[in-house]
């Protein structure tokens, strides 16, 4: 009896040591994100300004550092993607006005399981009229502190302006099951402050989790670097780089206050901790970020405002040291945490998820990012650019002003030869447009799927989804090859092809009767927009005309032989390639020139060949100037199992130079 009692009270204490271990079974998850916080700041990054961040850098010597991570272009839309593994366009089709209840976010799903949620910092997606009806706490967070939308509102009550009667911005606070309230004022003052603020309350949350012996999910959206980029008192002038590099070093120590109390704590190897940024370098001077490598700030679809930093460390499970240029998505880091906490992601069927587990891509346990490529789009779903490896092709070309070639808005860039962003490729790579244009008509088949959210539906929360399957075709991008082909063109016999050429337009009315028509972004023909052509019996020669300054580099021409036989043309653009092989034959009064593009695929580095079909006449000319218009009728084929696109192109002759 002695031993059985013995045995009963050992027993007990067995199961109470063991219980707490098996509710901690699930990791805690630590989500940091930074605002407007470009690559250029972080010291593992390359660090433009000399401001060790050695809290950050040590999250990805930990774990893994992701040279490829990519975001939506704003902070509402990131945040939205962030939080719901979608696509923000999908959200609402004005999604300033923020996301309806019906998304379901992190916080929600791990709450559902057992987690407790935190968050502190900047919210964002709840709209202008966010109070009582889009709060964090509706939205699966037990309790929240911060601000609910953006930071420059913090300078306004400052402003000489500024109305005596308006309201000023206010710090908020609220727990689940009560509407939120007022703390103090949100002013310059508090401005420099919150994140230090935000940081000690994810630090109390931390230790109370964790006595408990409770999984948390702790979202820690920092409100840095955002303008005024002001840092806290305490690191005023300690880094000799001005606010901006104040303000990173201590981005950086309020980082190291949560890292720092894992280890006190012992749990920080089953603690999932990410820490990435919404958006690129801030823009506005004079707190003005940096892009690191990249062009571009946040707001646009450019390297330097959708490529942020991003370290994630889990010592449990993802091996130290890594390093990828592998894509990643925002909305990836979704269904990676789901994956991570156990929490399936496939038991709504009313919505689709954008985001891809990347967790065996995280730990080692395979080379390749489970995503190849990503969307990015403006707040009317239309698409700016899409990234596919190390391609990037643009839809409708939008940077900072000025831009040198304002009219070619369709361009290719080849992100390892030019991080800038600076040479449009699209005619030296034609076989990579079929490979975006079928990522993009994916998507849109998913909008007839999955219906967007509509805005009139979003003013009207709660949400009710229609019917799967009941949305109609939203082309989300427009391009002169999207419509079809017209087959009516007649050509001149025995055709003339020699000339200088250009796509420009010939106005032939004045300025006060003219109807300027709308801009459709287009391919071109695949040789440029200015060309000179040489056209003897047996060769047909083609220049690009461009007229910048050469230095010493050669000429770009295409040279194709008339007479049936073969010619090889190898104009290199960064990228040591094998030549392109071309034949030519007459369709009637048409020139039809076939070209095979060899290229090695990004992922398999398996040869592929694809083809480009160039057929050219002349049309009667039947206004002044009374010269024909040449036409270019271009079909580019990847090679693989996407559909060929065709466009037509045309010229007329220009004055020589």
């Amino acid at each position: 009896m002695k031993n059985y009692s013995l045995f009963v009270t050992f027993s007990f204490l067995l199961l109470q040591i063991a219980g707490p271990i098996y509710s901690q079974e699930k990791p805690n998850i630590i989500l940091i994100f930074p605002d407007n916080l470009g690559v250029g700041e972080v010291s593992s990054f390359g660090g433009a300004r000399g401001v060790p961040t050695p809290n950050i850098d040590g999250i990805g010597e930990e774990g893994i550092r992701l040279t490829n991570f990519n975001v939506e272009y704003s902070c509402t839309p990131s945040r939205i993607a962030l939080l719901t593994g979608r696509y923000a366009t999908r959200a609402c089709d004005k999604y300033y006005k923020g996301a309806t209840l019906w998304e379901n976010t992190i916080a929600e799903r791990l709450k559902s399981v057992g987690y407790a949620t935190a968050l502190y910092g900047k919210w964002h997606i709840g709209g202008d009229d966010w109070r009582g009806k889009r709060e964090p706490t509706q939205q699966g967070f037990d309790e929240w502190y911060g601000i609910p939308g953006t930071t420059h509102v913090s300078q306004f009550s400052s402003m000489e302006g500024f109305p005596k009667n308006h309201e000023v911005s206010y710090i908020w606070k609220g727990k689940a099951g009560s509407k939120s309230e007022k703390v103090k004022p949100f002013d310059l003052l508090a401005r420099r402050t919150i994140d230090r603020e935000t940081a000690e309350l994810g630090v109390r949350f931390i230790q109370k989790n964790a006595k408990n012996k409770k999984p948390f999910f702790l979202y820690y959206p920092m409100t840095q670097l955002h303008f005024p980029s002001l840092p806290h008192p305490d690191k005023e002038g300690t880094t000799g780089a001005g606010d901006m590099g104040d303000s990173m070093a201590d981005v950086d120590y309020n980082v190291g206050l949560i890292l720092k109390e894992l280890e006190r704590l012992d749990i920080e190897n089953n603690t999932l901790v990410i820490w990435c940024t919404d958006n690129g370098a801030e823009m506005r001077r004079p707190w003005r970020g940096s892009s690191g490598p990249w062009r571009g700030y946040y707001n646009s679809a450019m390297e330097g405002g959708i490529r942020t930093p991003a370290v994630i460390r889990w010592p449990k499970r993802i091996k130290a040291g890594q390093i990828s240029n592998e894509i990643v998505h925002v909305v990836d880091l979704f269904t990676t945490i789901m994956a991570a906490a156990d929490v399936p992601t496939t038991d709504t069927n009313d919505r689709i998820v954008d985001g891809v587990n990347q967790l065996p891509f995280l730990e080692g346990i395979q080379h390749n990012s489970n995503r190849e490529s990503a969307i990015i789009m403006n707040q009317r779903g239309e698409v700016m650019a899409v990234k596919w490896h190390d391609w990037k092709l643009w839809y409708n070309f939008k940077t900072e002003i000025p831009d040198p070639d304002p009219d070619n808005l369709v361009r290719l860039f080849d992100l390892r030869v030019d991080p800038q962003e600076e040479i449009d490729v699209k005619d030296y790579y034609p076989w990579v447009i079929g490979v975006m244009d079928s990522i993009v008509n994916e998507y849109e088949l998913s909008l007839v799927q999955y219906p967007r959210v509509s805005a009139s539906a979003n003013e009207a929360d709660p949400y009710l989804p229609p019917k799967v399957g009941s949305g109609s075709l939203i082309p989300t991008y427009t391009r002169s090859d999207r419509d079809t082909v017209d087959s009516t063109f007649t050509a001149l016999p025995n055709p003339d092809f020699t000339g200088s050429w250009s796509t420009a337009e010939l106005h032939t009315v004045s300025v006060i009767n003219r109807i300027e028509k709308p801009e459709v972004p287009a391919l071109g023909s695949g040789w440029g927009d200015e060309i000179s052509i040489i056209h003897q019996a047996d060769q047909l020669e083609i220049e690009r005309v461009i007229f910048i300054p050469r230095e010493i580099q050669p000429l770009i021409k295409y040279r194709y032989m008339l007479d049936g036989s073969t010619t090889e043309n190898n104009n290199t653009m960064g990228r040591s390639m094998r030549p392109t092989i071309s034949k030519t034959r007459w369709q009637e009064n048409r020139l039809v020139i076939t070209t095979l593009i060899p290229y090695q695929h990004p992922k398999t580095g398996k040869w592929i060949e694809s083809k480009m079909t160039q057929t050219m006449w002349l049309e009667a000319p039947t206004i002044s100037p009374w010269e024909p218009t040449l036409i270019v009728e271009t079909m580019r084929d990847s090679g693989v199992n996407n559909k060929p696109v065709t466009n037509r192109t045309f010229y007329v002759r220009g004055y020589r130079k």
